[in-house]
């Protein structure tokens, strides 16, 4: 979940990095859906969010992991 503070959590002399990442976790047919009609798909404050787990935490730690290998060779 975001946070409009996000930016206060690093150091303002860049001595400590921060990187926010954000992946889908929508399920294709409810977005597939929700382009067709209009109708808003759930957000992650309400109570009917429903991410697909398995893809969404895949993803997520894929891309979190290509971050931190890319990091290391620098």
């Amino acid at each position: 979940m975001g946070s409009e503070d996000f930016g206060l959590f690093g150091l303002s002399d860049h001595q400590i990095p921060a990187l926010f990442l954000r992946i889908g976790a929508t399920d294709p047919a409810k977005l597939a859906d929700s382009q067709r009609t209009g109708a808003l798909v759930p957000g992650l404050h309400s109570d009917l969010f429903a991410p697909v787990p398995s893809p969404t935490i895949r993803t997520g730690v894929i891309g979190m992991t290509a971050v931190v290998v890319d990091l290391m060779k620098h």
